[in-house]
């Protein structure tokens, strides 16, 4: 006999599942046959009912927030720092599956994806943006308006990526952040 280790009902060895730790090395959880279905549907249940329209906005506030504090931080420090970039994956991910009530799936991951990348480009465009100025600044050339025209501004991020292609592992990460967090949770059965 086993103890399901989360309504601590007697199960059968025959009849008890065993479930993946929240880690690889963390020990099987054994679990009854009703708490695998009830933890089952409240998975699946996470994947319906979004509201997408909530998700988008709060979604393009953390871009845009995460996007204008890595800004800040390089101008402030002349220094990228790579965590600060993870963190608007993070914060993304965060505000669309807060948008959506909570809810995790592929639509989400989308919408997380797609706006951290946007925020990423955009925050690589100021960065760049504001040294150009600084450059042209110092030869004498003023009102230079904060929005360029779209391949222009498209010109100076590629530029600012391929002066320091370290800039692309912070994007990978963040974006993996982006693409991971809002994905469904999967229980792992271990046997069964």
């Amino acid at each position: 006999m086993a103890t399901c280790a989360n309504c601590s009902a007697e199960v059968s060895d025959g009849s008890v599942i065993l479930v993946q730790g929240k880690s690889k090395k963390a020990p099987s959880i054994p679990l009854c046959p009703n708490c695998v279905t009830n933890t089952e549907n409240a998975i699946v249940a996470e994947t319906k009912g979004h509201n997408l329209p909530v998700a988008i906005l709060l979604g393009l506030v953390a871009a845009v927030v995460g996007s204008l504090v890595w800004y800040g931080l390089v101008v402030l420090t002349n220094y990228q720092l790579g965590i600060v970039a993870v963190g608007i994956g993070w914060l993304v991910a965060q505000a669309v599956m807060r948008g959506a009530g909570r809810k995790r799936g592929p639509r989400l991951q989308a919408i997380s994806v797609i706006f951290t990348l946007l925020g990423m480009a955009f925050s690589e465009y100021l960065i760049v943006r504001h040294f150009a100025v600084q450059a042209l600044a110092a030869e004498g050339y003023t009102n230079i308006p904060l929005l360029l025209p779209l391949d222009t501004m498209l010109s100076l991020v590629i530029e600012g990526v391929k002066a320091d292609l370290l800039t692309l592992l912070f994007w990978a990460i963040a974006l993996w952040e982006a693409f991971v967090i809002p994905g469904q949770r999967r229980l792992r059965r271990v046997n069964g």
